[in-house]
């Protein structure tokens, strides 16, 4: 009976320990296929990685806000600011290596290193910010259409212009504001090819001392419309405009009236993050594919404000039907930009 019961104790112990090793020895979960579903039961982890500060009132704050938008949907979030193009990679690893599934790159910036980190972590999907190209299975580009919003800043300040001279001062030699300042220019020769169009690029987002030096150069000569597209230096062109008395400016966000409540027309809005949030979707429905995607004025990423009292009462009500004509043919495709 005694030597009975041993040997049922033993083949119950053998048993258990072969459940545990089969446990414990199982496969890893493979990544989502970007092709397939997620299990909406499991919580996803998602991070974006800034190079500037979500307080920026520009592109980084936006990029904030869509990641709030996905944690609304049930993610877990997380997200570094001010994370310099030399030291992303090591971010990459912190958030892959903590099994994080979808790590947005905000700037194009990010390119190189999330091309070389992208196989290393076949598990996480990667989507580029303004990416030239998608990069293998795991790595896609979101492009923003900055060329859309350029253009319809150019169309408002030759609208606007009474001394037919008028200036956009970008931030970093980077592809979406380079793309910016090409779409402004198109757009102020779309309205008037006699117009003159003051251009340049500072080399920086953050100094907002010399966007204002640029711009109040620009002024001086007889430009009377100021155009920003450089993040928080954007700032330093708002306050040329104000300063000055007399020119005027178009904002490239949201909540820029605030800096010049006498001179700041309407604004352009990019709000990136109807794009992560749109991104986010189509990666748990498995829609997000392999290919690049490009939002802007047809998806709502790229709109208008409303005009600013006070600034924009001069402004005739025929103008500002022409800027809502020009902006619906944007967004219906019946414009096109040149980024060539």
């Amino acid at each position: 009976m005694k030597k009975g019961l041993k040997k049922v104790l033993a083949l119950t112990l053998s048993l258990v320990l072969v459940m545990a090793l089969t446990v414990g020895c199982g496969k890893k979960e493979p990544a989502a296929d970007p092709g397939k579903p997620v299990d909406e039961a499991k919580k996803m982890k998602v991070a974006v990685i800034l190079q500037g500060a979500i307080s920026d009132m520009s592109w980084n704050a936006t990029a904030y806000n869509g990641l709030k938008k996905i944690e609304a949907l049930g993610a877990e979030i997380s997200y570094q600011e001010n994370v310099a193009i030399s030291t992303v990679a090591d971010s990459i690893n912190t958030y892959a290596t903590e099994g994080y599934n979808l790590i947005f790159l905000s700037t194009n910036g990010y390119e190189d290193a999330g091309a070389q980190a992208a196989p290393q972590y076949p598990d996480t999907q990667f989507i580029l910010i303004n990416g030239k190209a998608s990069h293998g299975d795991n790595l896609i580009s979101l492009q923003i259409a900055d060329d859309q919003q350029g253009f319809l800043m150019g169309a408002i300040a030759a609208l606007t212009s009474t001394s037919k001279s008028v200036g956009f001062i970008g931030g970093e030699e980077i592809t979406p504001i380079i793309n910016g300042k090409k779409g402004f220019e198109q757009g102020v020769k779309y309205v008037d090819p006699s117009i003159t169009v003051n251009a340049t690029l500072t080399g920086n987002f953050d100094n907002v001392n010399q966007a204002k030096e640029t711009a109040k150069a620009m002024i001086e000569t007889g430009v009377d419309v100021v155009a920003p597209m450089a993040n928080a230096a954007a700032l330093g062109v708002l306050e040329a405009a104000e300063e000055s008395g007399t020119a005027k400016a178009v904002g490239s966000s949201v909540g820029q009236e605030k800096n010049a409540p006498k001179s700041l027309l309407i604004g352009i809005g990019k709000d990136t993050s109807i794009a992560y949030e749109a991104a986010y979707k189509k990666f748990i429905d498995g829609t997000l594919g392999k290919d690049v995607l490009r939002m802007g004025a047809a998806e709502g990423v790229v709109f208008l404000t409303d005009w600013y009292p006070g600034a924009s009462d001069g402004v005739s009500a025929d103008v500002k039907a022409e800027v809502k004509k020009i902006y619906d043919e944007l967004a219906g495709g019946k414009i096109t930009i040149d980024l060539k």
